[in-house]
């Protein structure tokens, strides 16, 4: 038993999977405080339509790592909530580009406002140098498993 609790205190996934429940908790608090009716989850794909607006489900689903289903029941509960629209694809009708509604943009600012206190709050008592190594290692295990869970498709 040591070596399962050895294994288990030393795994990536379990550290990471650890902290992000806890970054979830207080992040989900911190909204709900405030009176925002925005989960985590949406959070998640919010960030990315900040980052670029009108993007396809699909491209969202990848981005945050989420199946088809997953992405779906997220978007309906952010339209239902006029934060969100989408919208059929004139050059794709099979896909649907989500846009941010003016309601999702009033509540950029304070949303972002929330991320940022919280990562002020984790990093505290870590040297910055430190979280910047820490963040690049993240990033780069991420793009392994993203190289292995989506792999190139074979040439013709």
């Amino acid at each position: 038993m040591d070596n399962y609790n050895k294994i288990i205190d030393q795994s990536i996934g379990y550290l990471v999977g650890r902290l992000s429940r806890a970054i979830i908790k207080r992040l989900s608090k911190k909204f709900q405080d405030a009176g925002i009716d925005v989960s985590y989850e949406q959070w998640s794909i919010l960030v990315h339509l900040y980052r670029q607006d009108g993007q396809t489900q699909q491209s969202l689903a990848r981005t945050v790592v989420k199946d088809k289903a997953a992405i779906t029941r997220l978007l309906n509960g952010l339209e239902k909530k006029n934060i969100v629209l989408r919208i059929p694809d004139r050059n794709d009708k099979r896909s649907n580009l989500v846009y941010l509604t003016n309601k999702a943009k009033e509540l950029k600012p304070h949303l972002v406002g929330f991320v940022e206190e919280m990562l002020d709050e984790a990093g505290q008592g870590i040297d910055p140098d430190e979280m910047t190594r820490c963040r690049a290692t993240i990033n780069s295990i991420f793009a392994n498993f993203d190289r292995l869970n989506n792999p190139a498709p074979p040439e013709k």
